[in-house]
């Protein structure tokens, strides 16, 4: 588990160490002191970092700098400690202002809020990558990364391995899309299909889901502990920044959409035009969770799945993963080792791998499980070490605790972190918060699972 920062005076405390604007004049405008809020966005489905910051003008430089976009802004915020190792730093790769999010004249001035965002999201929409690559599908992410024609990126890469070698084509993408198509063929070492590329404050990243949930949890937060620092040697900054301030469940468990997006049951149809063939492979959630590639057994514990796999669910005998037309998916293909063209109804990029239909729809199923499963939404006191993609280990306690259960086993445990948003306030209690959305894939309990009948009424046709 992560500590309370050294040298920290109360939880929540940072260090704008600078804020400034650069112009197409070549100016750089120093904002320190009048900026009145900073907010950094991440998001684990998403591409690129964002942010935007607030600040009073009372020299009216929007209209004689002035501000018209492209703008260069270098940002660095710490919490306070004996290294800068957890700090949020794009004074080197900075952020760059994309629009004028909003002016508010005041008595002596106006306050200007800018929207930011990453200079990759600049390239990417400048650029497309046109280009045959050969090896593993990691490779080729990292030379559209890094390539010079392409993103051109220095920034940080954690980069994981894929499985196999390949020979694959893009044609015409942008470079995000180009390595997001390469995400949804990548096998990983857990024999998954699960990789996603995003950015966070420290850099990019390209990993499956399965080794996010390998690695420990960094926090671990307990609701209602805020008088914890009264008993003797716990420390109350300690305490504060491992207590959540307010917490709402957002979904525990979307049954129907799961059962849309392919969660619980799929199927895929493969055509071989060459051949005039078909054939179909189904995929089953029951089967799949079964490998233990979920959040919580890969923490070393036996997670259990969202839905009671053995509860029957109509008078044919069916549980939830029978139902394989839940979602059907085509796939053509001009011979046994060949798929040129995409997935139906969502999918329209090629696909390079010798068997795709199972790795697909066990990708469409992880990725319903991360949209649709136990999520709640956080406040906390600020920490500039959290980012996406990271876990937290969550403590709710039971509404009514029995003797010796404290916390909810079915809701407690291991959270990947899906959403978040740094706020640093200039003003109240100056200080840094933020909002999370974190979500799990299993429990640590199971769910009962003897559904009884629900009996059939009577009725008929009415002809009118």
């Amino acid at each position: 588990m992560a500590k309370s920062p050294m040298g920290m005076q109360y939880a929540g405390e940072y260090n704008i160490l600078e804020c400034k604007l650069v112009t197409h004049a070549g100016a750089e405008i120093d904002l320190v002191d009048v900026l009145i809020e900073v907010n950094v966005y991440e998001e684990l489905f998403s591409n690129a970092i964002s942010a935007d910051i607030t600040f009073v003008d009372t020299k009216d430089l929007s209209e004689t700098l002035p501000i018209i976009g492209n703008e260069y802004v270098r940002l660095e915020i710490g919490t306070p400690e004996e290294t800068s190792e957890g700090s949020i730093d794009f004074s080197r790769h900075t952020f760059v202002v994309y629009k004028i999010l909003q002016e508010v004249d005041m008595n002596q001035g106006k306050t200007i809020s800018l929207k930011l965002t990453t200079n990759e999201i600049f390239l990417n929409n400048r650029r497309r990558v046109s280009q045959s690559f050969t090896g593993a599908y990691s490779e080729m992410v990292e030379k559209i990364f890094r390539g010079e024609n392409y993103l051109n990126c220095d920034k940080q890469l954690k980069l994981e391995d894929t499985v196999g070698g390949f020979s694959f084509v893009v044609p015409n993408m942008h470079p995000f899309d180009a390595i997001n198509s390469i995400a949804q063929r990548s096998l990983s070492r857990f024999e998954t299909s699960s990789y996603i590329f995003y950015e966070t404050t420290r850099g990019y990243n390209f990993r499956s889901l399965e080794s996010l949930f390998e690695e420990g949890p960094v926090m671990e937060y307990n609701v209602g502990e805020g008088d914890l620092h009264e008993k003797k040697g716990v420390n109350p900054q300690e305490v504060n920044l491992n207590q959540i301030e307010s917490e709402k469940i957002i979904s525990s468990n979307d049954i129907l959409n799961g059962i849309r997006t392919g969660l619980y049951a799929s199927k895929m149809i493969l055509h071989d035009s060459f051949n005039k063939t078909y054939s179909e492979t189904p995929f089953s959630y029951k089967e799949s969770f079964n490998k233990g590639n979920d959040v919580e057994t890969l923490g070393g514990g036996q997670g259990k799945p969202l839905f009671p796999l053995e509860s029957v669910l109509d008078t044919q005998g069916n549980t939830v993963s029978d139902y394989s037309d839940s979602l059907v998916t085509v796939q053509s293909t001009t011979g046994p080792d060949s798929f040129h063209t995409g997935t139906y109804p969502e999918f329209r990029t090629p696909y390079g791998k010798v068997n795709p239909g199972s790795d697909i729809l066990n990708r469409f199923s992880k990725l319903s499980q991360i949209a649709n499963g136990i999520s709640y939404y956080l406040e906390i006191v600020g920490n500039t070490g959290i980012e996406v993609g990271q876990l937290l280990e969550l403590n709710i306690p039971k509404n009514q605790t029995d003797a010796g259960e404290l916390y909810n086993e079915k809701v407690s445990g291991r959270y990947i972190i899906k959403k978040l948003k740094h706020s640093f306030l200039r003003y109240g209690d100056n200080k840094h918060r933020i909002g999370l959305e974190v979500v799990k894939d299993s429990t640590q309990l199971s769910f009962p699972d003897d559904l009884p009948d629900p009996g059939s009424g009577s009725g008929g046709t009415v002809t009118i």
